[in-house]
């Protein structure tokens, strides 16, 4: 038997068009995790879109109470000079921000739920600075909390605007908000390292290479270009290759060993030219990311040493000789190389008295008393790992 068509109801237009704003804030809110400078713009966004009329303020701000302090990460609609005095003056200490502090991460509160009216009318912080803006009400979102800080969106405005709107909004939007703050100070912090460690390696006085399993090249600090211009490697489809046949087959056979381990060897160029080598294996590194796995770096390969230093092949040779430790085997090949005490003191920034007492531990280690027996010892070595 037949049933009844179920009727189609009309949508709700006005419901349908505030959800089609949510949407579009929402894609706001992640664009700003990659764009900080946006977030300004992001909550003028908000609040044109959510506010009532002469709602036109929005911030988002870490505070705590104790001690008293509040330090702004966007803002909008603010008056001139408004943050300062805020921060140095009433951060922490007034009626809002002691109160809104109850609340758990997410909440949307409403000041007229925490305080009455009248009372917030004979605090300070209304009658000196939100009277002449004619702001007495805020709506704001526990954001997040760390230590003794929390982090804040707050809408000021006054009070006789119909704010549910606003509130109903807030609600949507807040775990979205919550999400890309969390992303953004952790892609500034990962930033802040990968920078660091940029900055480290283009200090460095030798070249950096991290490689994948098949030598292609991830990341090289500013000084590998001039190995390549040497002759010891060149770069052929982002791959490293050394020109000399057999340091080219140890780096293939480092990445192809079945563990974690190093080696140390010399490069030579076409001209006979000598350069040393490190070469590491790693663990094998991997990340999840969108569509699959992405795979880190095999090997880390350094290639020189600073000037002034002997290569640290012959350093680890000497070393491992004598029973040296690394110290006393770079002071033990400087000296050999003709450089004197005061010499390597000022290299490696250390006081000559540092320098003198590893002498007596390479003299007492190599059976010598004195720096002419020392590099006389030091001559006989066996070939390739003297001086």
């Amino acid at each position: 038997m037949p049933t009844d068509p179920v009727p189609i109801l009309p949508p709700d237009t006005d419901a349908s068009a505030e959800w089609d704003v949510l949407n579009e804030l929402i894609g706001e809110i992640y664009e700003s995790v990659l764009h900080p400078e946006r977030w300004n713009e992001t909550l003028t966004r908000i609040t044109g879109a959510l506010c009532p009329l002469r709602w036109e303020s929005a911030f988002i701000l870490w505070e705590s109470n104790n001690p008293p302090r509040a330090r702004f990460v966007a803002a909008s609609g603010l008056a001139a000079g408004l943050q300062e005095i805020y921060t140095g003056v009433y951060a922490g200490m007034n009626t809002w921000s002691r109160r809104f502090s109850r609340y758990a991460n997410g909440s949307v509160v409403d000041s007229y739920d925490i305080v009455t009216r009248d009372e917030f009318y004979e605090t300070e912080f209304f009658r000196n600075f939100l009277k002449p803006y004619g702001i007495d009400r805020l709506v704001g979102v526990l954001l997040d909390r760390r230590g003794g800080e929390r982090l804040g969106l707050m809408l000021p405005g006054p009070g006789d605007r119909d704010t549910e709107k606003l509130k109903r909004g807030l609600r949507v939007l807040a775990p979205h908000i919550q999400r890309a703050l969390r992303i953004s100070d952790r892609l500034a912090s990962l930033e802040l390292a990968a920078g660091a460690a940029r900055a480290a390696a283009d200090a460095a006085p030798f070249a950096i290479f991290s490689l994948d399993d098949q030598l292609g090249i991830l990341a090289a600090n500013g000084r590998s270009a001039r190995y390549e211009e040497a002759g010891f490697i060149r770069f052929a489809g982002n791959r490293l290759t050394f020109t000399h046949p057999a340091s080219q087959k140890k780096l293939l056979d480092l990445v192809r060993g079945p563990a974690t381990t190093s080696l140390a060897f010399q490069a030579v160029n076409d001209a006979g030219g000598e350069c040393p080598v490190l070469a590491a294996r790693l663990p094998r590194q991997t990340a999840q990311r969108m569509g699959g796995i992405e795979l880190g770096a095999s090997l880390i390969v350094t290639m020189g040493s600073a000037v002034g230093e002997t290569p640290v092949v012959q350093i680890d040779h000497v070393a491992q000789w004598f029973g040296l430790t690394p110290a006393e085997a770079r002071l033990a090949v400087a000296l050999a190389r003709g450089q004197t005490l005061q010499d390597y003191a000022a290299l490696r920034a250390v006081s000559l008295n540092a320098a003198r007492f590893l002498l007596k531990g390479i003299f007492r280690k190599t059976g010598t008393t004195s720096q002419a027996q020392l590099l006389a010892t030091l001559a006989r070595l066996p070939a390739g790992s003297g001086s």
